[in-house]
């Protein structure tokens, strides 16, 4: 069976946070086994709903997912996510100092030093 979820009919025309990319799992009829996501109407994805967009799938991976009517905005997001998710990640600090306060005063204390 083939579903088709126009975003449009969730979403405002922008596609914004993480958690707005999680309610896609809820739209995803389960005996589907293919599921279209159009894009039409929608002018922008942010780099976060992006990512998370790529966890959906993943969650799904029974199913083949094919995309249509990308704008170059959306299209190149998704681009620029897929590609940093094949990245090793890398972190700036290799490891911090972890303070432990008793209770407010201590660490008003500390800041005000720092």
């Amino acid at each position: 069976m083939k579903q088709t979820i126009r975003l449009t009919d969730i979403y405002n025309g922008d596609l914004f946070t993480r958690s707005k990319a999680t309610e896609l799992s809820g739209c995803i009829i389960p005996n589907a086994d293919e599921v279209v996501m159009d894009f039409e109407g929608i002018s922008f994805m942010s780099r976060s709903f992006a990512d998370e967009l790529y966890n959906v799938v993943e969650d799904f991976k029974d199913k083949l997912f094919e995309y249509i009517h990308r704008n170059d905005v959306v299209e190149t997001m998704m681009t620029k996510v897929a590609e940093g998710r094949k990245r090793e990640r890398k972190r700036g600090i290799s490891h911090a100092k972890i303070y432990e306060f008793d209770d407010m005063e201590s660490l008003s204390a500390f800041l005000m030093k720092h």
